[in-house]
């Protein structure tokens, strides 16, 4: 077994906690950045408010007025707000000393405190009317401490997330690749030939319960196949070692004996009639194979089914009647199907096949159609000996043959092609006592209007 983080369900629980932790890193700096900025914009416009204030107030005071306003308000140590007025040279006038003349507009520079420590401070610097400089700052003590203590603590919950993502990971990889492993073993019981084995179910009904249940009806399926394929093989060697026997029989009687060319044209006869049989047998095993596994590209059309119908009915009927035997109908009229018309036209064939040649002179044998709420209904009905009730899935299997049909000719395959071109079309087929007799009912589903 691969190595963990070798494994596709590690790199796909990495993949995750990564991105999930990626995504908390991505919020918790958009935040801090948001709160950071909204802070600053409320310092900022206290700064701007108190500038203005010291404007209106200068303006009535007249020449000097600034000086005065920004020493008395530098004396009364407003909060956390620095003043400064300079003159047109960078010196001094009025309020706390600055280490550089600011550029006009917003930046942060130091202030120079009383026992000669700087003061970081974010302040906004304008011209005065004799070309000298006016500072207002505040000192930005609340971002200092929004980044001193929400930094840290990001630090950490940041760590623990990320810790919890690496734990996260293996328990996430160790779970699936649990899950996958079980799926794994089975898979290699499989291939070694235990075809007994299922993929195993947790019973939460998740992904991999229902992955494990597709697989599952997939190997049934295939069970079904590999059984049919054996039931086939075995089926067609019995079916076949007879007629091969008589051929070979009949063609080594004709070889060492000195018959006449009658006699030999006789034998040569038998064999043809014999290899016929032979290739009759191989067509119609063919034919259901090809059904049943989608070879038959099975062209579907608007099939109208009366028509049919009525047209089989009366081709069969000179047989029927021939044969001393009845033949009944009650055909709805426009019944219509999406259906191929040689397939269709096969299924019933099929059945009045085996109707005719099941039955003895005088029976009666019907042929209906009507149309339901179920779907489209398709009959066929004899008052033969019928089909005992427990045979009545039995026959649908290939060479499935009742004891009281083993001295009238066929293989067993007929009634195989009539359910795999029932299940080509979506329908069904159904046997059911016609006391006395049998009832083939076709169940095939409705064109939609």
């Amino acid at each position: 077994m691969p190595r963990l983080p070798s494994s596709t369900a590690f790199r796909f629980a990495a993949f995750y906690s990564l991105a999930f932790t990626v995504l908390i890193l991505a919020l918790g700096t958009a935040m801090y950045w948001a709160i950071r900025q909204e802070l600053r914009y409320e310092l900022e416009q206290r700064v701007v408010t108190e500038r203005g204030a010291i404007l209106r107030e200068a303006s009535n005071l007249g020449a000097g007025g600034l000086e005065k306003i920004i020493a008395e308000r530098a004396r009364q140590e407003r909060g956390d707000m620095r003043y400064a007025v300079l003159d047109a040279a960078g010196r001094l006038h009025a309020g706390r000393k600055v280490t550089a003349i600011p550029p006009t507009g917003w930046s942060n520079m130091w202030f120079v405190k009383d026992g000669g420590m700087l003061d970081d401070t974010r302040a906004f610097a304008s011209r005065t009317a004799d070309d000298g400089t006016l500072i207002v700052g505040a000192d930005p003590e609340a971002i200092e401490e929004l980044d001193g203590r929400i930094i840290p603590l990001f630090a950490i919950a940041f760590s623990l997330i990320a810790a919890i993502g690496v734990i996260g990971t293996f328990l996430l990889s160790g779970a699936l690749g649990r899950r996958l492993g079980a799926i794994n073993r089975t898979a290699d019981a499989i291939i070694g030939g235990d075809l007994a084995q299922r993929m195993p179910l947790s019973g939460t009904g998740d992904e991999f319960d229902r992955l494990s249940e597709t697989l599952n009806q997939m190997l049934d399926r295939i069970a079904g196949l590999l059984d049919n394929l054996r039931q086939v093989s075995g089926d067609i060697a019995h079916d076949l070692r007879t007629p091969l026997a008589r051929l070979r029989q009949k063609l080594d009687i004709a070889l060492a004996s000195n018959a006449d060319a009658p006699a030999l044209r006789t034998a040569m006869q038998q064999a043809i009639e014999q290899t016929e049989d032979m290739l009759d047998l191989f067509a119609a095993i063919l034919s259901i194979s090809e059904v049943e596994a989608g070879g038959v590209v099975v062209r579907m059309s608007r099939l109208d089914l009366s028509g049919l119908m009525t047209d089989l009915a009366d081709s069969y009927l000179p047989s029927a009647e021939d044969s001393g035997r009845q033949l009944l109908r009650s055909i709805a009229p426009d019944v219509e199907i999406d259906g191929n018309r040689e397939l269709i036209a096969q299924l019933v064939v099929n059945l009045l096949d085996n109707a005719l040649r099941h039955t003895p002179p005088g029976t009666a044998i019907g042929i209906a159609l009507a149309a339901g709420e179920e779907g489209v209904q398709l009959v066929v009905s004899d008052r033969g000996p019928g089909i005992p009730e427990a045979d009545r899935e039995r026959v649908f299997a290939r060479f499935a043959r009742l004891e009281s049909s083993r001295t009238t000719p066929g293989h067993g395959l007929g009634l195989s092609l009539v359910a795999a071109i029932a299940r080509a079309h979506g329908g069904t087929v159904r046997l059911d006592d016609n006391y006395p007799g049998v009832t083939a009912m076709i169940t095939l589903p409705r064109r939609p209007r």
